[in-house]
């Protein structure tokens, strides 16, 4: 066999395998929020871009302090869940792995729906769920509003027509 067989043969054998994945091209611009937070000691920046639709499309979180080791985690934490995100990957399954995660800075926060946070991931984690996420599925991660909870705590669950619970005064 020569050297044209042997390509030839494993084009054709492993084609599947070798194609490129077609990742769509994020546009030129997208409306972005971004919100200052505090975790414990440590101060930063969440940015969220969302494309015209309203999906969340690219995340970047920046510590206060440059240079740090955490800064540097958050870089690649950042590539990380945007990189998910043109791949397809759904927000919930991204929110669901970094909720809870723990490692310091941990402890109060300067948010009023999230008091306390584990790390910077799942402070990160739980913001994207309130303002991203529908109830539903909030609710199945453990992720609420301290309206939510209170509503909850106060006057209990009902249940929709959907069949999911709703804490009484809360629209799903």
């Amino acid at each position: 066999m020569c050297i044209t067989e042997v390509t030839a043969f494993m084009t054709d054998r492993f084609a599947d395998r070798t194609a490129p994945v077609s990742v769509p091209r994020p546009a030129r611009r997208m409306l972005s929020t971004t919100r200052s937070f505090t975790v414990g000691q440590g101060k930063g920046y969440l940015t969220v871009a969302r494309t015209p639709d309203g999906r969340v499309a690219g995340v970047t979180v920046r510590m206060a302090k440059q240079g740090s080791t955490l800064a540097g985690m958050l870089d690649a934490f950042s590539t990380t869940v945007t990189r998910g995100l043109q791949h397809g990957v759904p927000l919930e399954t991204l929110v669901a792995d970094y909720v809870g995660t723990r490692f310091e800075p941990a402890g109060p926060t300067d948010d009023p729906d999230i008091r306390q946070a584990c790390s910077v991931m799942d402070y990160v984690g739980r913001r994207l769920a309130l303002d991203h996420l529908p109830y539903a599925t909030r609710a199945g991660l453990g992720v609420l509003t301290t309206q939510e909870r209170t509503a909850q705590q106060t006057h209990g669950n009902t249940k929709t027509p959907a069949g999911t619970w709703v804490p009484a005064g809360v629209t799903p």
